[in-house]
């Protein structure tokens, strides 16, 4: 049996802990580094090693994983005289976890190929609970080989693993889409509530039916697909059934005083599907309102 890379982790914050813990429980060796060098002391306790430095994190490690803070964190991290770089070994993957934007990933990834190195673009979804835990989800981008050769790593913390893109910035912009997904279900669960705790309704029983009727209904599904094929015809309830809704919601809202932000957005883009003559089509081709607003007809 092939032995199990060196793993070293350069970020011990909540998600990198969590991550750090994955490694030491699948039996990877494992080096640690942190500005704060307490945060390495449980992890040395339980057998790894403690560098004092980026460059010799780095040096330790066959796959080199970064959880920090932000651009200017990675950047000034990677390009220091005691840096990432200036450790990193021409065989090793450096797999950097950390939410930056499109265009800071593509820099490091400019970075590491100026140096004749790899770097594979590695965001996570979930909260740090799930890295201890292994349940984390990773949006990988990079060159394939080098995805493949780092998979036995990347399984040890993950319990979704969804390859994006060959380049960096794809990973990081898909991070992106998959936050205003979910910052949008956040905003509405919040507006749920406010709706129905102004009609003194109870709470847990909105939040059971959020969760056990809603969210895992096959219609979410479906609604998926019909909209990314742009596939309205065959309606289950039609834009013109739609509106009422709508306009029965924010009369109710308004009844007790409660803005319905998210609700106002939708019947406004009802009213725009139906002055295109699109009143029988399924209620979800209020969505392309946002394409005709981003141009994409």
């Amino acid at each position: 049996m092939d032995a199990k890379p060196t793993v070293a982790v350069i970020g011990l914050g909540r998600m990198g802990a969590g991550m750090a813990t994955t490694f030491q429980k699948a039996g990877f060796p494992l080096t640690v580094y942190n500005r704060t060098a307490s945060k390495t002391e449980p992890f040395v306790a339980a057998g790894a090693a403690a560098a004092d430095s980026p460059k010799s994190a780095a040096a330790q490690g066959d796959i080199v994983v970064t959880s920090l803070l932000d651009d200017k964190s990675i950047i000034g991290m990677a390009t220091a005289d005691d840096g990432i770089l200036a450790g990193l070994r021409p065989d090793a993957i450096h797999l950097g976890t950390t939410t930056i934007s499109p265009a800071a990933a593509a820099r490091v990834e400019a970075l590491h190929r100026d140096h004749d190195r790899t770097y594979v673009g590695t965001n996570v979804l979930g909260r740090p609970s799930a890295a201890a835990t292994g349940e984390l989800a990773a949006l990988v981008a990079g060159d394939p080989a080098a995805v493949e050769r780092c998979r036995p790593v990347l399984e040890a913390f993950t319990s979704m693993l969804v390859v994006v893109g060959t380049q960096a910035a794809d990973a990081a912009r898909m991070k992106l889409v998959i936050n205003f997904f979910l910052s949008g279900l956040i905003e509405t669960m919040g507006e749920t509530y406010v709706f129905a705790g102004k009609h003194g309704l109870e709470l847990d029983t909105v939040r059971h039916l959020m969760i056990n009727q809603v969210l895992p209904n096959p219609a979410l599904r479906e609604y998926a697909d019909r909209i990314k094929e742009r596939r309205f015809g065959d309606a289950g309830a039609t834009l013109t059934t739609s509106l009422k809704d709508l306009t029965l919601i924010l009369g109710e809202a308004a009844a007790v005083q409660a803005p319905l932000p998210i609700a106002n957005l939708v019947r406004d883009h009802i009213l725009s599907g139906l002055a295109l003559g699109q009143g029988d089509l399924d209620w979800c081709v209020s969505t392309e309102a946002n394409r005709r607003a981003a141009g994409m007809d």
